[in-house]
């Protein structure tokens, strides 16, 4: 036979089976357009222009790497489903004198002609789309757009490699299950059913354990840390467990409601349960994925966009002030007047009189595990379960007498007594103590530090204690911490010196920073710097803008663009799963429409069906949201944003979102189902 043929009758096939291809074919588009966008983006040479291009180079790779094991993996699933449902018409080939080499070449030409569509298309589309892309992109990271267009090569050929592989083996698998089958089981592939799964109680009661077992750790973790540690552990249990239960649970339900008499002996529930009952296995795992692409999506949605929405409060507690010099010294003794005197002269003299609020302190910070108002330092760095991280906690030893100058209160405290503040809940031990080393009597608590700070945002759980004869303590604790063979090097000693610029934008506060790194330097170089000084520091708030707000917005646009993928995704399994048992349900429900049930009945019992199970994935996936809250609130304080309100703002409107696009997929495929299992009747009736 001619080549010609075989690409006619190709052809012909996807034609005739458009219902079929055109979803799978724009989605193949839509992955191969994503796919170019990000790598297009991350190869760009914009990329080594900006400030931050580096850190958002790597997330969009990060997510390109997500892209692509995803796009494996479903269209792997995609491609098993368009040729199961082929399986009758290649079969039929077969019979009619085809070998299963021609079954080949058509398979061979729908590939190629799948693969040539999807990288045309999507290429086409990702150029056109790129440039928009990079504007929101450079938009979200506070950068300055550049309008002039550019196609990466090196996307590009990714995109073709990657994607080409992809199809190859698509093909491959293909033509194995062709010609494993034989002619008659591929003719009888579609009507060959399944027996009904028995209620399997034990998988069932072991996904709604593991399930609470989940949800239990989601709600008991208080340290952020400990939620980093255990994410992946619970997200892995969540899918295993909504697995399980859409599975084995699903078919229970069934069975449960066969039981019910008075439920399951009406017309609009007998064939719908029944049929459920009789699929369930294979559509449970369906909805299970359903579920947990929506939860992916909303997980993701909600958290990068309160990253994003709430940077600026975050820029904030990562910088408190908007310019500081920290000077480090190798003891508390060298925290003198002197060394205080100059920080303040070099600020002032950099700012030229436009700051505002300066404030200077002195701290001792330390660390280790914490039990019974009780902190180990040498047990700090020590490999640590994740029940231990809820132990760990920062500790700042203050002066009394700045707390008294910055606050404008006095407190009169004795020598082993000490004001404690707490970055959590307020501490509620009557001691403070260093393991093997000092013990103070908590005189009193303070409900907030009386300077600017970024120790609320911690990680962990932070205490201030401000003592009355700081340089003894101070000293005690840093001689036990070096003394410590796992502890060295645990305590810092720091005199922090911070101030605003008010009425200056970002580039005059840059100038400033600049001038104060120049002033210091050049008393480096003269040997005027105190000798107390051992490493000196600057944070300034406009020079970590760009670098900040180019990780938060290349998270959020990676969340975006996910979601968008995952959407798809999902609304392709839901059209898959419709039309799936719609082509199933054609021939009972034609036997039913001759036995005299009515469009009208017809209707309700599509309806009866989609409702029972169609919406479960949705329900779910918010009970997963609700549990995984306080995951996501520990984890975005990682990223310095502690803003629980914006979280549960972002949290319920991707949730109203999805589901409005929930509804609007579940409408427009019941009507695809319906016109699927009504269709044998029309047919008939003309």
């Amino acid at each position: 036979m001619k080549t010609g043929f075989y690409l006619r009758l190709a052809i012909d096939g996807m034609r005739k089976n458009r219902r079929l291809y055109l979803p799978y074919l724009l989605t193949c588009a839509g992955m191969v357009m994503v796919f170019y966008i990000l790598t297009g983006l991350a190869y760009s040479p914009l990329m080594d222009s900006i400030r931050g291009g580096m850190t958002m180079k790597v997330i969009l790779l990060l997510g390109t790497i997500v892209i692509a094991v995803f796009s494996l993996l479903f269209l792997f699933y995609t491609n098993s489903f368009l040729i199961r449902r082929r399986n009758r018409e290649f079969g039929l080939y077969n019979i009619l004198g085809m070998n299963k080499g021609d079954i080949s070449r058509i398979l061979l030409w729908e590939t190629l002609l799948t693969a040539l569509f999807a990288l045309v298309v999507g290429l086409a589309c990702g150029m056109l789309l790129s440039k928009l892309a990079e504007l929101f992109l450079l938009h979200m990271a506070d950068e300055k757009a550049s309008y002039a267009l550019h196609v990466e090569p090196k996307g590009l050929l990714a995109a073709v490699v990657f994607f080409g592989a992809i199809f190859a083996v698509l093909l491959v698998v293909s033509l194995a299950r062709v010609r494993l089958s034989k002619p008659l089981d591929l003719l009888k592939s579609e009507a060959a059913g399944e027996k009904p799964p028995k209620a399997n109680w034990v998988f069932a009661v072991a996904g709604a354990i593991i399930l609470g077992a989940a949800y239990y750790l989601a709600v008991t973790i208080r340290q952020p840390l400990t939620a980093l540690a255990v994410f992946f552990i619970a997200v892995i249990m969540v899918i295993v467990a909504t697995y399980l239960l859409f599975i084995a649970g699903s078919v229970a339900l069934c069975k449960l409601l066969q039981k019910n008499r008075g439920y399951y002996y009406k017309a609009a529930h007998f064939v719908s349960v029944s049929s459920m009952a009789f699929r369930m296995k294979r559509n449970g795992a369906g909805l299970a994925s359903i579920c947990i692409l929506a939860t992916m999506v909303l997980v993701m949605l909600s958290s990068s966009g309160c990253l994003y929405f709430g940077g600026e409060n975050a820029m904030r507690g990562i910088y408190p002030y908007e310019l500081a010099i920290s000077a480090d010294s190798a003891s508390p003794e060298d925290c003198t007047e002197t060394l205080r005197e100059w920080l303040l002269a070099v600020s002032r003299e950099a700012a030229q009189g436009s700051e505002s609020d300066l404030q200077i302190y002195t701290k001792l910070e330390t660390g280790g595990m914490f039990r019974d108002g009780e902190l180990e330092m040498e047990r700090f760095y020590e490999d640590r379960s994740a029940s231990e991280l809820e132990n760990v906690r920062t500790v700042y030893i203050l002066p009394l007498s700045d707390y008294e100058r910055l606050s404008g209160r006095s407190a009169a405290l004795g020598a082993d007594e000490a004001l404690v503040w707490s970055s959590g809940k307020a501490y509620e031990g009557d001691t403070f103590a260093v393991k093997g080393c000092r013990k103070l009597r908590v005189a009193g608590t303070l409900s907030e530090l009386p300077f600017r700070s970024e120790e609320y945002r911690s990680v962990t759980t932070s205490y201030a204690v401000f003592v009355p004869n700081w340089e003894e303590v101070a000293s005690e604790i840093a001689e036990c911490a070096d003394s410590g063979q796992t502890g060295r090097g645990l305590a810092t000693v720091t005199t922090v010196c911070g101030f605003d610029l008010p009425g200056l934008d970002g580039e005059e506060q840059i100038e400033i920073e600049n001038r104060l790194i120049d002033i210091v330097e050049a008393d480096m170089i003269d040997g005027t710097i105190p000798t107390e000084v051992a490493s000196v520091s600057y944070k300034s708030r406009a020079d970590g803008r760009s670098d900040f707000f180019s990780v938060y917005g290349s998270l959020f646009f990676i969340g975006i663009a996910l979601s968008v993928v995952f959407i798809a995704a999902a609304a392709l399994i839901i059209y898959y799963k419709q039309l799936s048992e719609g082509y199933e349900d054609q021939s009972r429900f034609d036997i039913m429409q001759k036995v005299g049930m009515t469009k009208r009945e017809i209707r309700s019992t599509v309806n009866s069906q989609v409702r029972t199970v169609f919406f479960a994935p949705l329900i779910l996936a918010g009970v997963h949201l609700a549990f995984a809250f306080p995951f996501v609130q520990k984890i975005i304080r990682l990223f310095g944003v502690n803003n629980l309100p914006l979280l549960i703002i972002t949290s319920c409107l991707c949730f109203l979102v999805f589901a409005v696009f929930y509804v609007i997929v579940y409408r427009g495929t019941a009507r695809t189902y319906y016109s699927i299992v009504s269709a044998v009747g029309e047919r008939r009736a003309v």
